[in-house]
Order: structure tokens, then C-alpha cells, then sequence
């Protein structure tokens, strides 16, 4: 595929980064159940611009914007029948992107896979109204995944893999296509600095709702383990504090022999009333030193602009050569 030949020779790969996040930051208004979900519909020309911006700064992967955009979270804002248009058309914003901007370079299109569940609106926590059964809930992730497959992706993200039963399920459709397959697998730091599995009672507290269920404390080894059973093309850590990346990869690199990839985000964290964002000049050194320990493809999530990438990319250009 159009990124092999870099995998093999162990070069450096560009991600972009957040889209969802950047997409509402250049203006586009979000869905409260079905955040970014929509705007491929909704904010078309803010989409392909974030796109654009990305590849501008030397991104060698753009990732359609698709996290959220399953039947069963589309449902909430009264789309579900639009389900295989509004996947489709965040491939053609994606590839239009490409064309516009750098026709000549070979930048991959990944199409993005979650297991998100819509949310009470104003919280982060599933919406029972909108719960799928166990059965629709894989057909769902079977219609996302051709619909990607289809409309000309080079390769499948599984972005925020958090637990082991919903996201094989989301997993096994992803590999059914025969597409190349990426896992992001999200983590949280313990107070002993090792990783656990992601838990949104930990990260985000403050937007769940009163009765969501705590979820379970698990190692984030048997997470990887759970993951590896899919052969996955790549593995790694995205969706998780700087902190908690450096955690994580440690964990990954004694588990996973296979081509590493890192997107943190760096939304701004509030602790004991204090709000910490970082800066694209310290994510672009911490993206430099994670290269330097063996990370192979790098970029950023949720609240990472183009700004952080172009920093990061010019930090990097010892190693990857200019790219704009």
C-alpha cells in the first residue's frame, strides 16, 4: 500500500492531528450526542480545510472524519439513514484535500473506527437511548468499515481502543476489509506511574453523568495482549496525556514488535484548578525524543491544531527531510 515501502525502510511517518477538535476550532458547530460526527455534512469546507492545513505542514497520513460517525451515534442527531453518505463523504473531503494541495506527494487517507456511543447531551457518557444490541452494535461497525473500504481508504484507525470485547468487535470488522489495520490504544496513568487501560472517571469526571458506570481497573498489558490476536500493521498509544504516553510506550515496546505510533493529546488538563495545555514547542520535543526511542509514526489528538504539527515537523526534519 501507499505507505509500505516507508514501514519497511523504517522511516519516520507523519500523522496529522486532532480533527474533531480542530474541525470545532475553525468554526464548525458540533453535535451535542454525536460531537463531529455530522460536519461532513454540516461544515463540509472546514472539514477538507483541516485536511488541507495538515497536509500543508508535512502530515503524511489525513484521517477522515469518521471516529463518530457510526449508525448507532448518528442515530442521536436523526441521521442514521445518512450513515453510509456522511462516511462517505469524509473520505471524498479527505481525498480532495490531497488532490488540492499535494497531488504529487504520497499521502495516505486513513479512515477512522471508534466504538463511541452517542452522549446524554452536555456529558461524555452513553445515552441509553441510543444503545445498540450486541448484534447491531457489529453490524454497525461491519457497515462503517466497508462503507470506508469502499470509498477508497488506504487504511483503517482504530482510534481510542479501550476495551477488549467492543473493540474487537470494532477491530474484526476493520480487518474484514482486508485494509492494512492501525490500533490506537488510549490509556491512563496510575498514582505508581504505570498504565492502566483508559478510564474516563479518571480523565474526565466532570463531564460524566451521575449514574455512569465506574468502569474496572485493568493493566493496559492486557489490553496489547488482546490486540495483538488481530495482527495489526501498526500499534500505539493516542488519546492519552503526554505523562501517560511515555507510560504506555514503555508498556507497548515490551509487548509489541511491530512499527510504534504515538498522537497524544494535549487538551488542556485542569488540576487542583490549575489549566495546563501544551504548547507545540514542548509537544514537538516530546514527539522528537519518542522518535529517537523507537516511535516510527507520530502526531497528535484532541487538542492538537496544525499549529503543533508544523512545530513538530520541524523538529523532526533531521530525521524526515523538509517537507513544505
Amino acid at each position: 500500500m501507499i505507505l509500505d515501502n516507508k514501514l519497511k525502510n523504517k522511516e519516520i511517518i507523519v500523522l496529522d492531528g486532532a480533527t474533531g477538535s480542530e474541525i470545532e476550532r475553525l468554526g464548525a458547530t458540533m453535535n451535542s450526542s454525536a460531537w463531529c460526527g455530522v460536519a461532513n455534512k454540516t461544515h463540509p469546507d472546514i472539514v477538507r480545510q483541516v485536511h488541507e492545513e495538515y497536509i500543508r505542514a508535512g502530515a503524511d497520513v489525513v484521517t477522515a472524519n469518521t471516529f463518530s460517525t457510526s449508525r448507532h451515534i448518528l442515530a442521536s442527531a436523526g441521521l442514521a439513514d445518512e450513515t453510509v453518505s456522511i462516511n462517505a463523504r469524509a473520505v471524498e473531503l479527505a481525498r480532495e484535500a490531497v488532490n488540492n494541495v499535494s497531488p504529487e506527494r504520497p499521502i495516505a487517507v486513513a479512515g477512522s473506527m471508534s466504538n463511541m456511543r452517542a452522549w446524554i447531551p452536555g456529558t461524555v457518557s452513553p445515552d441509553p437511548r441510543f444503545l445498540p444490541t450486541p448484534e447491531e452494535e457489529s453490524n454497525n461497525y461491519q457497515e462503517v468499515a466497508q462503507t470506508l473500504a469502499e470509498s477508497g481508504v488506504d487504511l483503517i484507525l482504530m482510534e481510542m481502543m479501550t476495551d477488549i470485547d467492543r473493540s474487537s468487535m470494532a477491530i474484526s470488522a476493520a480487518v474484514e476489509t482486508g485494509l492494512p489495520v492501525w490500533i490506537g490504544n488510549s490509556c491512563t496513568l496510575r498514582d505508581d506511574g504505570s498504565a492502566s487501560v483508559w478510564n474516563p472517571h479518571s480523565e474526565e469526571p466532570q463531564r460524566l453523568s451521575p449514574d455512569h458506570i465506574k468502569s474496572e481497573d485493568k493493566s493496559y498489558e492486557t489490553l496489547i495482549e488482546a490486540m495483538l490476536s488481530f495482527q495489526p500493521q501498526v500499534m500505539g498509544v493516542m488519546h492519552s496525556t503526554i505523562e501517560t504516553t511515555n507510560a504506555g510506550l514503555q508498556t507497548l515496546f515490551e509487548h509489541w514488535q511491530g512499527p510504534v505510533m504515538a498522537y497524544p493529546e494535549t487538551s488542556s488538563e485542569v488540576k487542583n484548578g490549575i489549566s495546563d495545555q501544551v504548547e507545540p514547542a514542548i509537544f514537538a520535543e516530546h514527539c522528537h525524543e519518542w522518535v529517537e526511542n523507537g516511535v516510527q509514526i507520530i502526531g497528535g489528538c484532541c487538542g492538537t491544531t496544525i499549529e503543533h504539527i508544523r512545530a513538530m515537523v520541524d523538529e523532526l526534519q533531521d530525521v524526515i527531510g523538509i517537507r513544505r
